[in-house]
């Protein structure tokens, strides 16, 4: 590529700028390893890019306390077949859904975590909070995700999962998320979790594509790509972080 160097400015100027758009458009929090192999159990990371918007330097350095990552129950999470609604249940493209992930026990960052547990206890999600990634640093959280088995009959030559995560630099309750406090990194499906569209990170939530390794059916030509998003009902049961029972976030009042 091609850079063409403006007159009077320094190309070492004009690399500087480009690099740091790069960085600006590509800093969410994401999975480490976005795209696996079916059949294989794969250590991950969540990655905390950068903490909340300081609100008097709008830099986002603001330190994160806490963090939430929630997978789709495949209870009722919508199915997207090439972008088309399908009513599908999610076992019709894998078979062995269960528990997506698995928390792995780290003290790096956060010194309490705990899964998430759907009412049938597969563990969809976890938090992690109490200490936190500060300034300018990056934060790995690891997890492990399943050995995922696409149907074999099915014509899913991949399934995306979308993953919904909140970082978090103060507690507040839900009418009091702002930059300053919240990056929500979750889809846009009408729960308490949304944001809107004025906060950073509004409907970009994280993913995890499975890769087909096993042969396609041959009727299924190129086969299809298989999306699978949390439910509004399953990000206002999953995302809120309970203590002994009793709800730290969002603050109830």
């Amino acid at each position: 590529m091609k850079i063409m160097q403006a007159k009077n400015i320094p190309l070492s100027i004009i690399t500087t700028s480009i690099l740091l758009a790069s960085q600006m458009a590509s800093a969410h929090t994401r999975l480490q390893i976005p795209s696996i192999d079916e059949g294989t159990r794969v250590y991950n990371n969540q990655i905390i890019s950068h903490g909340c918007r300081n609100p008097d330097t709008q830099a986002v350095d603001l330190t994160t306390i806490a963090t939430i990552l929630v997978f789709p129950d495949g209870v009722d999470s919508s199915i997207t077949v090439n972008e088309e609604v399908s009513d599908q249940p999610l076992s019709a493209f894998i078979e062995n859904w269960g528990s997506p992930i698995r928390k792995v026990q780290n003290k790096d960052l956060f010194e309490l975590e705990e899964e998430i547990r759907d009412p049938l206890g597969n563990v969809v999600g976890y938090w992690a909070g109490s200490g936190g990634r500060q300034g300018s640093l990056i934060g790995a959280v690891p997890f492990r995700s399943n050995s995922f088995v696409i149907a074999e009959t099915s014509c899913a030559k991949s399934v995306k999962a979308i993953v919904a995560i909140a970082d978090i630099c103060k507690i507040t309750n839900i009418a009091g998320f702002n930059d300053a406090d919240i990056m929500l990194w979750t889809p846009a499906v009408g729960s308490n979790f949304d944001g809107t569209e004025d906060l950073n990170g509004y409907n970009s939530p994280a993913s995890l594509i499975i890769n087909r390794t096993s042969p396609l059916p041959e009727s299924c030509g190129e086969g299809v790509a298989v999306v699978v998003t949390p439910s509004a009902a399953q990000l206002n049961r999953d995302m809120p972080v309970n203590i002994d029972g009793v709800q730290i976030w969002p603050s109830p009042n």
